[in-house]
């Protein structure tokens, strides 16, 4: 049987906890994880460390080959072969439904909790 192929955005998506645990499950049903994220990981002669990063994805047990830095790059460039992705950027999610690929974006909107709104 053919392996599930999942991506996650890091910042506000598998930044956060809830993500991580729909990882975990993915990894834990066999998928292969990936996180794609806009951040570079050397610009302009620039290492970034990426640390927050790479605690999570250690954390969460994605592998680092599985991680890429797309430079601020479109991301349905990188996604068109796997099965999902998940981002909390409607322009990402729409751009990878809207091209052609295998891969389906679902938006992500980590919940907020403020005095002003709750939702």
């Amino acid at each position: 049987m053919k392996k599930i192929k999942v991506s996650f955005d890091f910042d506000d998506t598998l930044s956060c906890e809830e993500m991580q645990n729909i990882a975990k499950q993915y990894l834990e049903m066999g998928a292969e994880v990936f996180v794609v994220t806009s951040r570079a990981d050397f610009h302009e002669g620039i290492k970034f460390s990426n640390s927050d990063l790479f605690k999570v994805t250690d954390k969460v047990g994605i592998k680092r080959e599985n991680i890429f830095f797309t430079s601020y790059q479109d991301k349905y460039l990188h996604t068109k072969e796997y099965d999902f992705h998940f981002d909390n950027d409607q322009q990402e999610i729409d751009l990878i439904n809207e091209f052609p690929g295998k891969c389906i974006g679902f938006l992500y909107k980590p919940k907020y909790n403020n005095k002003e709104a709750n939702f």
